[in-house]
């Protein structure tokens, strides 16, 4: 069995039921199946979707291809069976809390494993999904006005923050990036029934630890919660290892991604990523701590400290800001040894297909808005 017999079982079960909206858009599990089955290439939602569920009516083999998302390093393609997801669809779920009553507003490709992960999941309980094709947070506030669940990495749910409230969500879940205090405060305001989660994981190992946001753990953006079910976390010599037989094939646990961690209290602390610590003239800083400092500033909308080489001190590092703030201000926030080598304002940061700032893309075009992340519409 593979994700294209699980569609015709649930066309089989829930023919006449929606099971994606692309804006205006809607399709049965029945009439999303005859897309499957008469597919023809585009480059919007349905076709992606169909593509992906076409391959594996011909695959026998009963895996797929997913793709790692970093913002410094190089997509991978990894190579997935369909139970080290199908038989952590029932856990993630119960997290979540997506089951058949759910539609589900998500966006973005399908490359990005966890849009993938959460359109196959949603099939697996029977729900529906909600997207658009649309870069534009009014389309997409419509369309969650039909939802109760939402998920989105952080970038993106921060442009949904303003606004009447909805109280039509239930449940919030995103992970891939740091959910600061103030995107979770403004989250909660704007969506008061939800449940929000914040999960970390990594495409190689899944799903790997959450935990609920609260106003009283909103500010403690280290702690990534505790481990899901089945899933065990340890740390050696400060970096994350991970036992999980919820893998990609051909690795090989515990294993690690580079990131590095403690345990405290059983909740995983993150510390950051190895790409991401900046060894400058021997005094050793951590980009993430920098962008949550630069981002608590006033007039600050979106910060990204991206590393740089120097000839010195070995490493250096550039911030690129959103927003309206007096550079004194910044380097007045920082200690002399976190003050940046510059700060570029501009009007957005680029993103990868993933939704994570693609710092690549800066370092090339320091100055450039093309293809980002854009100011509300």
């Amino acid at each position: 069995m593979n994700f294209y017999d699980l569609l015709k079982t649930q066309a089989y079960l829930l023919p006449d039921k929606i099971f994606l909206r692309v804006d205006e858009t809607y399709l049965t599990y029945k009439a999303f199946l005859n897309a499957v089955d008469n597919q023809s290439s585009g480059g919007n939602f349905i076709s992606q979707a169909a593509e992906f569920f076409a391959a594996q009516k011909v695959n026998p083999f009963k895996s797929f291809e997913v793709k790692t998302s970093g913002s410094t390093s190089t997509p991978k393609t990894l190579r997935r069976s369909f139970d080290s997801w199908l038989n952590f669809f029932p856990t993630q779920n119960k997290v979540f809390r997506v089951d058949e009553s759910s539609k589900v507003f998500m966006h973005g490709s399908l490359d990005f494993t966890g849009n993938l992960n959460t359109f196959l999941s949603v099939m697996h309980a029977g729900g529906s999904v909600i997207t658009s094709d649309k870069f534009s947070h009014r389309q997409w506030l419509k369309l969650i006005k039909d939802a109760t669940n939402i998920y989105l990495v952080p970038a993106k749910l921060s442009l949904l923050a303003l606004g009447e409230p909805l109280n039509n969500i239930r449940s919030i879940f995103t992970g891939s990036q740091v959910l600061t205090e103030a995107q979770s405060l403004n989250l909660m305001k704007k969506f008061p029934a939800a449940e929000i989660f914040l999960y970390y994981g990594a495409s190689e190992l899944s799903f790997i630890t959450y935990k609920k946001i609260s106003a009283a753990n909103a500010a403690d953006v280290h702690n990534l919660g505790k481990p899901f079910d089945g899933v065990t976390v340890l740390i050696r010599d400060g970096l994350i290892y991970v036992d999980t037989p919820f893998r990609a094939e051909g690795i090989t646990t515990p294993a690690t991604v580079g990131d590095f961690g403690r345990i405290e209290g059983g909740d995983l602390i993150f510390e950051g990523r190895g790409e991401d610590f900046i060894n400058r003239g021997g005094v050793k800083l951590s980009a993430l701590d920098l962008e949550r400092k630069i981002a608590t500033l006033e007039g600050v909308k979106a910060v990204a400290v991206v590393k740089v080489p120097d000839k010195i001190r070995g490493d250096n590092f550039l911030a690129y800001v959103v927003g309206s703030v007096d550079k004194k201000i910044i380097r007045q926030a920082l200690t002399p040894a976190e003050s940046p080598k510059d700060i570029i304002f501009v009007d957005a940061l680029p993103l990868n297909a993933s939704g994570k700032v693609d710092k690549r893309k800066l370092l090339k075009s320091p100055t450039s808005s093309a293809k980002i992340l854009p100011p509300l519409d």
